[in-house]
């Protein structure tokens, strides 16, 4: 009478075995014999043994970091310079020259060469210069410096200039032969103008003259309130504008 009810009450016990385990199948690493589904939010993202893992592996490195920045750090300091010489220093300048007695010589007027690649090339793109017209080298210091007729068409002098506009030395430079050293024109100064060849001799220009610059406006102006416009009209007041180009001041 007994064993009737024990055979239903097992069977019904295999059949929610049954059913919990095809539900159990389903679930996220749940085993299956000797199998398991995984997650796949569990994954690394880069396995291991493979060529991205062992870049991240190198890169995460505290000694490779440390080189990337010794290696990296001046270059992004070297853009930022140019970045700020760029956008800060004056586009166009003009120069009056007095002698040792204060007595007006002559005025000269040109563009200014201000960042890396404009003090590198400086007149070699131009063709020829007019009378009265060069090119300024603005530096950030004042040191012994040397210029050097690098891919020239023409001829030039050279002026070195102190910081308080005082003439140091000048070059009468002539072309340089293709394939040969160059010469090295040397003088001591913060700025550097470029004049048509033996300009100096004709207008009785010499060592301890005395260049008077007036520069022109910086070559951007951002909104009002920007840091830019703050250093450029500290530098070279508030009135310049971009755009403007300073004329040739006429003989006192």
């Amino acid at each position: 009478m007994t064993s009737e009810p024990q055979k239903e009450t097992k069977s019904t016990e295999n059949r929610i075995n049954t059913d919990t385990g095809r539900r159990d199948q389903h679930r996220p690493g749940h085993k299956v014999g000797d199998e398991a589904e995984i997650d796949p939010t569990d994954l690394p993202v880069f396995p291991e043994d493979t060529v991205a893992r062992r870049i991240v592996d190198r890169v995460t490195n505290r000694r490779v970091i440390a080189v990337l920045i010794l290696v990296f750090a001046p270059m992004v300091g070297w853009v930022g310079f140019t970045m700020y010489s760029d956008l800060t220093s004056p586009n166009y300048a003009t120069a009056t020259i007095y002698d040792e007695n204060g007595d007006y010589l002559e005025s000269v007027e040109g563009p200014v060469a201000a960042t890396w690649r404009e003090l590198y090339v400086g007149l070699s793109d131009t063709e020829s210069l007019e009378p009265g017209h060069g090119m300024f080298f603005l530096h950030d210091e004042e040191k012994e410096r040397a210029y050097v007729m690098r891919d020239m068409d023409f001829p030039i002098d050279i002026i070195f200039i102190e910081a308080d506009g005082t003439i140091t030395a000048i070059h009468h430079a002539e072309i340089e032969p293709d394939g040969e050293p160059y010469t090295e024109y040397q003088g001591y100064g913060k700025y550097v103008l470029e004049v048509p060849y033996q300009w100096t001799i004709e207008q009785n220009i010499d060592v301890g003259d005395t260049v008077n610059i007036e520069w022109g406006p910086p070559r951007v102006r951002n909104d009002p309130g920007s840091t830019f416009v703050d250093i450029a009209d500290d530098k070279y007041g508030l009135d310049a504008v971009a755009g403007e180009v300073y004329r040739r001041p006429s003989t006192p």
